[in-house]
């Protein structure tokens, strides 16, 4: 008995560390290049259907697909009904892991670890890395089930394992349930189906018992849903309830029709798949796969009501809405020129945004929802950067400098912007200690931030010089606020001294960092100018020429 548990164990070992793998090495594939592929294939809910299909049944995890779903429908780069179509895809691409499961390939998962190994250990072939760590993670999962499975059997020749069969009268409700718990502790709704089957073809439990232990696997795996997603809001909420729902009408529809095909003798799923000229172990698959395609084909058909509904009982955040990208887009980057000045306008809802962290100050609200929109927004800008770099490695190298180290700035500002409205936040309320520092700072900088967005949408020399003089060095004045501070609180203690001096040295920085903006957006002004100008010359060099033709 130790032998069969320790090999059920091992199993189901290999399985979640092979689960791990595989989605760790997808994150990593998950680049913008990747989401963009995704959104030019989801356009359509039918080819976003095929394109989650294939994809389930390539990576055979449903938290891997789930993660790119959610990852590029944050991105803006494809709607709330495109990733319901990916996700009513994969649930039937995931199913054919069971299916792939009762057939003899364990020899196939060797070779596939084998060369996966070699790649994922040789530099010459680093690149592809993440690729290889996807097919050893896949592997080691299907190795992990042939495993369960072959452990699972002896189970059938103990005598305390027979009775305790017996013992349940050949319920399916109980079947039902006990599969419904068994995928909640084990996390895989795959691993149950695939000792289900087992159990089945080595006839320990019945047909309609094994069908039942699937349906109640897909109860589980959804409760597991449920919980994990209730810390999610806003659209990556909308996603997980959405599996959740599939999940729950599964059940709905199909066991009733379960207990009718049983009690009444009317031929329904049971009869279908038995039908198949195939072993029982792939008939029973099919238990899963035929039923996981007409539900999702019957809920692709209503995807627009559903898609109205989940949005309006879980609708997109403020901060949510802050982080997807309002310019730079699928085609974007086809042009160095345009794509630079949309990624220009990107970076100043950046800049926006950065004057916002005062209202967290000013109102007490939280900081953390901002800046987490904030980094998206900075990282899908970044992206799209690299990939405008790699496309057009020899054209407008100049202004994708200047927009590069504007990027920089950003991140260093909103860095220091994030510590500075931190320390603003702990300081205390009575203006004769600190209110009156804080409401300065508050006004004072956020003053400074809506002058360089003004100057960015006005231009003129005169702007760039006065907020030229407007940042910069401010160590002087700085050092005069402290003092004026420590009038006001002659003795303050250890963590007023800290703030008071965490404030100062903040604001000092994000001055400097905006001096430093400042200069890369007169750059990028002039620069823009100068193609402006380059460009008016060449039509009036054209013009005459088209004259002369006419």
């Amino acid at each position: 008995m130790i032998d069969v548990f320790g090999g059920m164990v091992g199993g189901l070992g290999i399985f979640f560390v092979g689960m791990w793998l595989l989605t760790e090495s997808l994150k990593a594939l998950a680049t913008r290049r990747l989401r963009l592929i995704a959104h030019r294939w989801t356009g359509n809910r039918l080819v976003g259907f095929a394109w989650g299909t294939a994809a389930a049944t390539i990576t055979q995890s449903m938290s891997a697909l789930t993660f790119i779903v959610v990852s590029v429908l944050r991105s803006g780069l494809i709607s709330t009904k495109g990733a319901f179509a990916i996700i009513l895809g994969g649930n039937v691409g995931v199913t054919l892991l069971v299916l792939v499961v009762t057939f003899d390939i364990e020899l196939v998962s060797l070779y596939v670890l084998g060369i996966a190994s070699a790649v994922m250990i040789s530099e010459r072939a680093s690149r592809y890395r993440p690729v290889a760590a996807s097919f050893f993670g896949g592997a080691m999962i299907v190795l992990g089930l042939v495993l369960l499975k072959e452990s699972a059997a002896p189970l059938a020749d103990q005598p305390w394992f027979g009775e305790m069969v017996e013992g349940t009268g050949g319920s399916l409700l109980l079947a039902f349930l006990v599969a419904t718990l068994l995928t909640a502790i084990v996390q895989s709704s795959s691993a149950v189906c695939v000792i289900g089957i087992s159990m089945a073809t080595l006839g320990v439990i019945s047909v309609d018992q094994t069908i039942m232990v699937v349906y109640g696997s897909c109860l589980g795996s959804g409760l597991i849903q449920y919980l994990l997603s209730a810390s999610l809001t806003a659209r990556s909420r909308q996603v997980a309830m959405y599996q959740v729902s599939y999940n729950i009408l599964f059940c709905i529809v199909l066991v009733p029709l379960l207990y009718i095909e049983v009690y009444f003798d009317i031929p329904l799923v049971k009869a279908l798949v038995l039908s198949l000229d195939l072993g029982l172990g792939q008939q029973l698959a099919f238990v899963f796969i035929f039923p996981s395609l007409f539900l999702a084909l019957i809920m692709l058909a209503g995807l627009g009501p559903s898609t109205w509904l989940f949005e309006r009982q879980w609708p997109a955040t403020a901060e949510e809405e802050l982080s997807r990208t309002k310019f730079i887009h699928d085609h974007a980057s086809a042009d160095v020129e345009t794509s630079l000045s949309l990624v220009d306008l990107e970076q100043r809802r950046v800049l926006e945004t950065l004057s916002g962290y005062f209202d967290t100050v000013r109102h007490g609200t939280a900081l953390e929802p901002v800046r987490d929109a904030t980094g998206r927004l900075l990282a899908e800008i970044e992206h799209f950067l690299a990939d405008l770099g790699e496309r057009h490695p020899m054209h407008g190298v100049e202004g994708r400098t200047s927009i590069s180290t504007r990027q920089k700035l950003l991140g260093w500002l909103e860095e220091q912007m994030a510590t500075l409205c931190e320390a603003l936040r702990e300081l205390p309320d009575p203006p004769a200690r600190g209110g009156t520092l804080r409401v300065s700072i508050c006004e004072g900088v956020d003053a400074v931030l809506l002058s360089v967005l003004e100057a960015v949408e006005t231009g003129g020399e005169d702007r760039w010089m006065y907020l030229k003089e407007l940042t910069g060095d401010r160590s002087e004045q700085m050092r005069k606020m402290r003092n004026e501070y420590w009038k006001t609180v002659p003795s303050p203690d250890a963590g007023q001294l800290s703030r008071v001096i965490t404030i100062t040295n903040s604001v000092e920085q994000v001055l400097f960092l905006l001096s430093k903006l400042v200069q890369e957006l007169e750059a990028f002004s002039a620069l823009s100018t100068r193609e402006l100008e380059r460009e008016h010359v060449h039509s009036q060099v054209r013009a005459p020429r088209n004259v002369q033709r006419s």
